[in-house]
């Protein structure tokens, strides 16, 4: 079943809602579709010409592709600041809804300490993307549908458990058989 992306509004965006909008940065010279787990939608910073906002977040995907795969380890670094509470279930649309004490305000979003959280996990650190809040703004944005990577199809599934019953009854390799000696006792020739 294919997921569709909700229609949002930028004036909507807060910290821990997971959106999609098309960005184009300096380096790559063309316009790339943005999944991003929104951490501060409209962070005011210094730049080198003047004062500007920045929208950061962790980066999910680029241009359909995973830069972070959502599992159960990161899942589980994701839910010490908040819980992921559905917007839309049947198009598996959720947000992080972050815990009051990481909050600063509805304007900044999350406080450092839920940086430092969430930089425990190493491959959700190398995710941490800041963008320019005006350059962004320019489209359309969308609620965007998250994929899991938890779950287990069933045909893996039952292949894992018949692999935990063999380790609890470890089959013990079979006695060297000794070689038979005649009847006798003793090999006689004739």
């Amino acid at each position: 079943m294919a997921f569709k992306k909700q229609p949002y509004n930028w004036e909507n965006v807060e910290a821990g809602d997971i959106i999609s909008f098309k960005y184009k940065s300096k380096n790559v010279r063309r316009t790339k579709s943005q999944t991003i787990l929104v951490l501060n939608p409209f962070f005011r910073r210094r730049t080198k010409t003047g004062r500007g906002y920045a929208l950061i977040g962790i980066k999910l995907e680029e241009a359909n592709r995973n830069q972070l795969q959502v599992t159960k380890k990161q899942l589980t670094i994701f839910e010490q600041i908040g819980t992921f509470v559905p917007v839309d279930e049947a198009n598996n649309l959720f947000r992080l809804n972050i815990k009051p004490q990481f909050i600063v305000n509805d304007m900044r979003g999350v406080k450092p300490r839920a940086f430092d959280l969430l930089s425990k996990g190493l491959s959700i650190a190398g995710q941490y993307r800041t963008y320019d809040y005006y350059k962004a703004r320019r489209s359309s944005v969308y609620l965007e549908p998250i994929r899991l990577f938890t779950k287990i199809p069933d045909d893996e599934l039952h292949k894992e458990q018949e692999i935990i019953k063999r380790r609890g009854k470890v089959k013990q390799p079979d006695k060297p058989q000794q070689p038979k000696r005649p009847k006798g006792g003793v090999d006689s020739e004739d």
